[in-house]
């Protein structure tokens, strides 16, 4: 039996109880964290990581941002040819701007675009809407701690790098419309 153990076990309360020494005390530390069985070590880490992914706090997975954008692009022209039948068509501010609300969503933040009251208005709302639903249904493969590999929806800190990235890429190809005919009129 330990001394901790004997005294514990013994009876008589006038004898005060020894008094752990620095070295035991380390020795419990060490021995606790020994103790912790693998498994739940495992699952400790897996919360932890789903927890950051959640929370966006991971660091985005810049390979898949290509193909995100991509994605985005096509999801983008897609919902201006639905407007082309009723007359409506988006100039790349517009577009830009639906773009920085959902930036602004994809950082946690709620949404600063108003619902409007005319049709052209309710058409870019509509455009921020259907991006803002795109992480829903685009997945990413991770591996987690216990070994796994799952799907999981992309997570916000990938989601918003590639809502900036597309948002560079619009502005890039309006200056360069914008060279070309500054260079053509010259």
């Amino acid at each position: 039996m330990d001394e901790e153990t004997e005294a514990m076990s013994d009876s008589d309360s006038s004898k005060p109880a020894p008094q752990k020494s620095k070295k035991s005390a380390r020795a419990i530390s060490l021995r606790h964290e020994a103790g912790v069985p693998q498994s739940v070590g495992r699952v400790l880490n897996t919360e932890r990581e789903l927890k950051r992914l959640i929370q966006g706090e991971d660091l985005p997975d810049l390979k898949q941002t290509q193909g995100v954008v991509k994605k985005l692009q096509v999801v983008i022209a897609d919902y201006l040819e639905s407007g082309k039948p009723l007359k409506l068509t988006l100039n790349p501010i517009e577009i830009l701007s639906a773009l920085e609300a959902a930036i602004e969503e994809a950082q946690g933040r709620p949404s600063p675009w108003p619902d409007g009251a005319d049709a052209r208005a309710f058409f870019i709302h509509g455009l921020y809407d259907e991006i803002i639903q795109q992480p829903s249904n685009i997945f990413e493969t991770r591996f987690f701690p216990d070994g796994s590999e799952r799907y999981v929806p992309v997570s916000r800190a990938t989601w918003k790098a590639c809502l900036e990235s597309l948002r560079t890429k619009i502005i890039e190809a309006g200056k360069n419309i914008v060279q070309k005919a500054e260079a053509k009129n010259n």
